[in-house]
């Protein structure tokens, strides 16, 4: 009985070790495969290590102001009949967002053109009073001279005379101060009218319907964002490099991966003393509305441009999880993997610093299915003579 078991055991054995061998040979049958597969010659296109021009670029943050902020309060006191906007409306320069009741300036404007009428009636009555007591003092001055009246009489001529032209100032001086208290009265109620002074949307809303307000206590907040600007401080070094009119590019989390072209409009000429920077004002078109006021944003700034060794972006290869870049290079038959130090990199090329030298021939397709070593056809030659459309949209490792 002992000795059947054991057959039994030592049989269970035999076959796990006879799995365990098969599963060996087939790893190695399918390596060998692969090894046999691998020396093939990979057919490949290639492209010459060639001198690029570059745009050098400085990179720096800001953060987005709208072309224009207009708080909006009343100029003059009362109470809340009608609000015509809400926050994100858009509102057009002139257009009127704020209503106050006008009960009380509509009566204020009645009664100074009242007491206009009434003053302007007065002058011509002062006038005629001044004529009178202008032709009756000449003719008591012709009297006195010939002795005809006494001095008391000619006295009290001329006092009525004084009186008269003092009286006709006064008449006039009250007929101007009317006026000018109708002019007022009317602004007061042309003021009930609360207009946006610019274009834009509203983005803050603080009053409502029935409220009583005072001027300069602040109701509403609009923005005129056609376009934004973005005040970026840079190294004093560089006050030397930038130039109003330089490009600029503007890059925000909202949306990643798209750049919104600017330029450099003003630069202060004073350095900070504490900072030992200097400010420099980008403008940025923003027709569509993209952008809004205090956006945190991303500017690389060009300001030259050099040559420089160049190859195609698709020669390019990244270590995983690394910032260390490599190439293939053909040397003979063979792809030899190189690694490379990159600087400016655009739409279509990338500057090579260090790692190779003009007219090393580089396999720019296909890069992922090769390894160091492995034998390669080339089938063709990279388009060497496609427009180098560096420039606008080159972007660059901040080294800095």
């Amino acid at each position: 009985m002992k000795r059947s078991k054991a057959y039994v055991l030592i049989a269970v054995v035999a076959i796990v070790l006879a799995l365990l061998v098969v599963q060996v040979l087939r790893k190695q049958w399918q390596k060998d495969e692969e090894l046999n597969g691998t020396a093939k010659a990979s057919r490949v296109t290639v492209a010459s290590v060639v001198q690029k021009e570059f745009a050098d670029v400085i990179s720096a943050v800001g953060t987005l102001k709208a072309r224009e902020t207009s708080p909006l309060s009343p100029k003059v006191a009362g109470t809340v009949s009608r609000v015509l906007v809400d926050i994100g409306e858009r509102v057009k320069a002139g257009e009127v967002v704020i209503r106050l009741d006008r009960t009380n300036y509509d009566l204020g404007v009645k009664q100074a053109q009242a007491a206009l009428a009434a003053a302007q009636a007065s002058v011509p009555q002062a006038d005629a009073k001044f004529e009178h007591a202008e032709k009756e003092f000449r003719r008591a001055s012709e009297l006195l001279e010939e002795k005809v009246i006494p001095q008391s009489r000619f006295d009290a001529a001329e006092a009525a005379f004084k009186s008269a032209r003092e009286a006709v100032s006064y008449a006039k001086a009250q007929r101007d101060r009317a006026k000018a208290a109708l002019e007022t009265a009317l602004e007061h109620l042309k003021d009930t009218e609360i207009r946006s002074p610019i274009s834009g949307a509203v983005v803050e809303r603080t009053v409502e319907i029935g409220q009583a307000v005072e001027p300069g206590v602040q109701l509403l907040r609009i923005v005129d964002q056609s376009y934004v600007k973005a005040d970026i401080d840079l190294p004093e070094g560089d006050i030397g490099r930038v130039a109003i009119g330089a490009t600029a590019m503007i890059m925000v989390d909202a949306y990643p991966g798209k750049e919104f072209p600017g330029k450099v409009v003003s630069i202060n000429p004073m350095v900070d003393r504490q900072t030992r920077t200097f400010r420099v004002r980008i403008q940025v078109p923003n027709q569509q509305g993209k952008l809004m006021d205090g956006m945190f944003a991303r500017v690389r700034l060009s300001v030259s441009k050099h040559r420089a060794l160049a190859v195609p972006r698709d020669a390019l290869s990244r270590l995983p999880g690394s910032g260390t870049y490599y190439v293939f290079v053909v040397e003979g038959n063979k792809a030899v993997k190189r690694a490379v130090e990159i600087g400016a990199v655009n739409d279509q090329w990338a500057e090579v610093m260090k790692g190779l030298v003009e007219g090393d021939k580089v396999v720019a397709s296909q890069t992922g299915r090769l390894r160091s070593g492995m034998d390669v056809t080339v089938q063709d030659v990279w388009n060497k003579n496609e427009t180098d459309r560096s420039g606008e949209t080159t972007l660059q490792e901040d080294r800095r």
